[in-house]
C-alpha cells in the first residue's frame, strides 16, 4: 500500500498503452552501484520477481517501480585521507598543495573509498491511471520524485508532457477555511478532521503551532487561525477508510488504510495478493483524491499540463549511476507493496 502521493497530470500523448511504457522503460534497468559509483538508479520489476515486466496492468491501472541506491561516505573520513595525502606532499616536496589540487586530492579520496561504503537502496512505486492522465509516485521526499521524473523524460522522449496537478482552491487556503469553520459545514462530507496539525505564521521568523493527538475543531485553534497562521499540514479521514496527513502542496502523506481494507488481500497467494492489494490501493485512492480534488474546487484547468522535469538534472547529460546523490534521494522506503 501506498504511505505517501505525489499527484502530477500527464499529457494525452504518451503513454498510449502499458506496453509503450514498458519498452520505454527497459531503456533504463537498474543495476547496482560499482565499486566507485556513488550512486545507481533504474527501473526494476514491480513484483519483485527477477526478470519479470517493468509495467504490471492491474485493472486499468499501469503499475512500475523506480529503484535508488546510494553510496556515502564521511565527510570526516575523507578530510582524514585527503590530510593524509596533503601532509605527504609537503613532508616530501617541502610545499603545500593549491586550492585545485586539494580539491582533487579529496576527489581522489572520496573514490578511493567508496568501495567500503555500504549501499542504501529504496525504491518508489509509479501508478498511471490512464484513464484520469494521473502519474501517482508514492515518494516522501521531493528530489526522490525528482529523480524519478528526469528517468521518465530521458526514456519517454517527445510527447511526455508531465505537471504536478493543481486545483482551483489553494490546500492551504482550504485547510484553514475548514478549520475557521464553527458549523463544521465547510468540510465535504466523505471527510473528517483527525487529531494532527501544523499551523505557520508569516514573515521572517514566523511561529509555527503543531497539535499532535489534540481536538482541533476549537476556540484555540479557531483564533491561531484568525491571527494569521496557516496550515501547513492537516491530518483527515476519508469515508472511514483512509486517513492521511494533507499538506499545503496537495501531497498526502502518513496514509493508514483502515482496519479491514485489505482483508481481500491477505487471504491471497503471492501473486494474486500483488494484484489484490493494487486494486485494493488504487481503488481506495482514486476515490479519495477524487472526492479531495473536488473539495478543492476541481482542477484548475485539467488539460493544460507544463513541462516540469527538473532542471537540476534535466532530460540529457550524465546517466543515473554517475550524478551525485542528495539527501532527500537517500531516504530509505521500503516497497508499498
Amino acid at each position: 500500500m501506498f504511505k505517501n502521493v505525489m499527484l502530477y497530470r500527464i499529457g494525452p500523448d504518451w503513454p498510449r498503452s502499458a506496453e509503450q511504457w514498458e519498452e520505454a522503460l527497459a531503456a533504463e534497468p537498474f543495476a547496482e552501484c560499482g565499486a566507485s559509483q556513488q550512486k545507481s538508479s533504474g527501473w526494476v520489476p514491480p513484483r519483485g520477481e527477477a526478470h519479470g515486466a517493468l509495467v504490471e496492468s492491474v485493472d486499468g491501472q499501469w503499475i512500475a517501480r523506480f529503484c535508488l541506491e546510494t553510496k556515502s561516505v564521511p565527510g570526516d573520513a575523507v578530510r582524514r585521507k585527503a590530510q593524509e595525502v596533503i601532509e605527504q606532499i609537503e613532508k616530501t616536496t617541502g610545499r603545500k598543495p593549491g586550492k585545485k589540487e586539494a580539491r582533487d586530492i579529496r576527489d581522489d579520496a572520496l573514490i578511493s573509498l567508496l568501495p567500503q561504503a555500504f549501499p542504501r537502496r529504496s525504491q518508489i512505486t509509479a501508478w498511471i491511471d490512464p484513464q484520469r492522465r494521473w502519474l501517482v509516485l508514492d515518494a516522501g521526499a521531493q528530489g526522490k520524485a525528482d529523480e524519478l521524473i528526469s528517468s521518465l523524460a530521458r526514456v519517454a522522449g517527445r510527447g511526455f508532457e508531465v505537471g504536478l496537478l493543481q486545483t482551483a482552491q489553494s490546500p492551504q487556503g482550504a485547510m484553514a477555511a475548514w478549520l475557521a469553520d464553527e458549523s463544521g459545514d465547510a468540510l465535504p462530507h466523505a471527510f473528517n478532521v483527525e487529531r494532527e496539525c501544523e499551523l505557520k505564521g508569516s514573515g521572517d521568523e514566523p511561529a509555527v503551532v503543531k497539535f499532535t493527538r489534540h481536538p482541533l475543531l476549537t476556540d484555540e485553534v479557531r483564533q491561531h487561525i484568525a491571527e494569521g497562521k496557516l496550515p501547513t499540514r492537516l491530518a483527515l479521514g476519508w469515508a472511514g477508510r483512509v486517513g492521511f496527513v494533507l499538506t499545503q502542496a496537495l501531497q498526502l502523506k502518513k496514509i493508514a488504510f483502515e482496519e479491514g481494507v485489505f482483508d481481500e488481500g491477505s487471504k491471497s497467494g503471492d501473486d494474486d495478493r500483488f494484484d489484490a492489494d493494487v486494486a485494493l490501493a488504487t481503488g481506495e485512492l482514486g476515490g479519495l483524491m477524487g472526492d479531495l480534488i473536488e473539495a478543492l474546487g476541481g482542477e484548475a484547468n485539467s488539460t493544460a499540463v507544463t513541462d516540469q522535469v527538473p532542471a537540476a538534472t534535466g532530460v540529457t547529460g550524465a546517466p543515473p549511476a554517475q550524478r551525485a546523490p542528495t539527501a532527500a534521494a537517500a531516504d530509505d522506503d521500503g516497497p508499498p507493496f
